[in-house]
């Protein structure tokens, strides 16, 4: 996670505060925000990567803190597998003798963001609109999506009774000109020590080909209903 000064100004001056009455800093290690293994396996998701980060930032000239973060990764393999054999049935109806390339980043992923602060301190509401937005970001440039546009919003009741809006947004004009659109959502919560991000990303549509003399539906994918599905795995996160 990069910030820079202007964005942490506020939380540094809570933590020098804290700093003043304590005369510790000490950040505990942010535990990953995890989805059941249980539902990853109902909905056939997998945990693709783990990555935990540090960010030091000196608050006086004899007090620095460390903001701890961690980062995990989940991706849909029953969604790949369904958009795989869709596209093999094409192939097969049409008499293709080649293959079909796929976009990489035309799949499902949810990506759950925890970090942790000294002293139990929370992240102002307005850093963590920063951050949510720099992750928004990051999701757009790495999957080739653009006119990113919130489109609603719902309350989501998270395993341990937390209520949390999650934003829902909708993005097209990805390079491959299939007409296919991209749905995503991002929410955040906190909890006793910690501050939580959650965002995810799925397609949504009809893939199309135009390659004559075939200009037909490649796959589809019911992008809502992938949606609601995304969303019950991060009802178990905790």
């Amino acid at each position: 996670m990069v910030l820079n000064i202007k964005n942490i100004y506020l939380l540094i001056s809570l933590l020098f505060i804290i700093s003043l009455s304590s005369g510790c800093l000490e950040t505990p290690q942010a535990s990953p925000a995890v989805i059941d293994d249980n539902a990853l396996l109902a909905y056939g998701w997998s945990e693709v990567s783990i990555e935990e980060n540090s960010l030091e930032q000196t608050v006086t000239d004899s007090t620095s803190i460390v903001l701890n973060s961690t980062t995990v990764k989940y991706h849909n393999d029953r969604l790949s597998e369904d958009i795989s054999k869709q596209v093999s049935d094409f192939q097969e109806s049409n008499k293709l003798p080649l293959s079909i390339p796929i976009p990489e980043n035309l799949s499902a992923q949810i990506i759950t963001y925890r970090l942790s602060l000294p002293s139990g301190a929370k992240l102002p509401t307005g850093l963590v609109s920063k951050i949510m937005e720099k992750k928004i970001d990051e999701i757009e440039d790495g999957s080739d999506i653009e006119n990113l546009q919130e489109k609603t919003s719902r309350n989501l009741i998270l395993a341990d009774g937390t209520e949390t809006m999650v934003k829902i947004f909708s993005a097209s004009g990805n390079s491959t000109d299939s007409g296919m659109r991209m749905l995503g959502f991002v929410t955040a919560f906190e909890n006793e020590d910690t501050s939580t991000i959650v965002m995810g990303l799925v397609p949504d549509g009809e893939y199309r080909i135009e390659v004559w003399p075939i200009n037909d539906t490649l796959f589809s994918i019911d992008g809502e209903s992938e949606l609601d599905e995304m969303l019950e795995l991060v009802r178990t996160i905790e």
